[in-house]
């Protein structure tokens, strides 16, 4: 019982500078790492995202059901998978050139999504 670790103020003030130093990059360095695994597990999310809806909408190309208007909205969603797709191929050897890429498609995504539901609203 004699050795019980405290904590808080107590704690504080039996430190050395040397220790509270130590503590302070300790705590500093597990933030960031933490951070940055949370980042790269969002961008990599992302990418999958819009993978699995690029290719998910444009396999209506393969299959033929795009046709006429249609087609161009598909075509932008193929093209916005193959870019994220490129994110996960660039991001271990160049990070700047795969967020980039992911930037890439996330607007693609957009004009490619704003495109289908302007043409499945004027076929109505």
């Amino acid at each position: 019982m004699a050795n019980r670790r405290r904590w808080g103020k107590a704690a504080a003030e039996k430190m050395s500078p040397e220790e509270r130093q130590q503590v302070e990059h300790d705590t500093r360095l597990a933030i960031y790492r933490f951070q940055t695994d949370a980042y790269r597990n969002l961008r990599y999310s992302i990418a999958t995202a819009i993978i699995i809806f690029g290719l998910f909408v444009g396999s209506d190309v393969f299959l033929g059901n795009a046709d006429g208007a249609r087609l161009w909205p598909c075509l932008v969603l193929l093209l916005s998978a193959a870019l994220s797709a490129g994110h996960f191929a660039a991001s271990g050897t160049r990070p700047r050139l795969a967020l980039q890429l992911l930037l890439a498609a996330v607007l693609t995504t957009i004009v490619g999504v704003i495109l289908l539901v302007a043409v499945s609203s004027g076929a109505r």
